[in-house]
């Protein structure tokens, strides 16, 4: 009877120690996971309190190429939403994204993670192939990409982006017409999730060095997910 007790009680302790090790490891899971962990106060007003899952989509660029969700996870993306024949702001703020891209180059690491995506929303004047020249031109690692009104609206609304197309003034002749829309650049992850922004006025130094700590919070709280374990 006694050995048949011994034998129950390493029973029951190895298995409240298998509990224990699976409830500190779903422990720190969820903390890892869920937990609002406060970033520096430097960079907490480019960061959304909670970053955004996004769901797919589809986009189309040149040569019959499209962007999707999938296309986003693995790298940085900075994501502009204008047109190309913008007058002011758009030109203004991907030649400011432009330069700050070159700065990053500083940072071989860094420079290799972003990826720069133009996103126009005035498909009718804007084709792929114009989109291609027009976003290239800027830096090259840059994107231009569309899509029918339907697919634009559907992504616009997951990035909290909101645009016009304005009638053409009493008197105009062709495809002339304004469009109004988002000046801010926005910054998605890794992961797929709306992370961050640079609202406007922007600097290209400071995107670079805001984006270089911006990714040593994200880097440094990734690797504590499992401090627990």
């Amino acid at each position: 009877m006694k050995n048949q007790s011994g034998v129950f009680a390493k029973r029951n302790l190895a298995l409240l120690l298998a509990v224990a090790v699976a409830v500190t490891a779903i422990i720190g899971w969820r903390l890892g996971n869920n937990t609002v962990v406060q970033p520096p106060e430097e960079i907490e007003d480019y960061l959304f309190w909670q970053a955004k899952d996004l769901t797919d989509f589809k986009l189309t660029g040149a040569n019959n190429k499209t962007l999707a969700l999938n296309d986003l996870k693995g790298k940085w993306s900075f994501i502009f939403f204008g047109y190309t024949h913008c007058p002011d702001v758009c030109p203004l703020t991907m030649g400011v994204l432009g330069q700050a891209f070159k700065q990053l180059e500083k940072d071989p690491a860094a420079s290799q993670e972003i990826q720069g995506i133009f996103i126009s929303v005035d498909p009718k004047r804007d084709t792929p192939e114009l989109l291609k020249e027009y976003a290239s031109h800027f830096n090259n690692k840059f994107t231009g990409v569309t899509g029918d009104t339907a697919q634009l609206d559907a992504f616009a609304r997951q990035m909290s982006v909101l645009y016009t197309i304005h009638p053409k003034e009493p008197g105009e002749t062709g495809d002339s017409y304004l469009v109004s829309h988002n000046s801010t650049i926005f910054l998605v992850d890794p992961q797929g999730r709306l992370y961050g922004r640079f609202s406007p006025p922007q600097a290209p130094q400071e995107i670079a060095e805001k984006f270089i700590k911006i990714r040593m919070f994200y880097n440094e709280r990734s690797k504590k997910r499992w401090f627990f374990f």
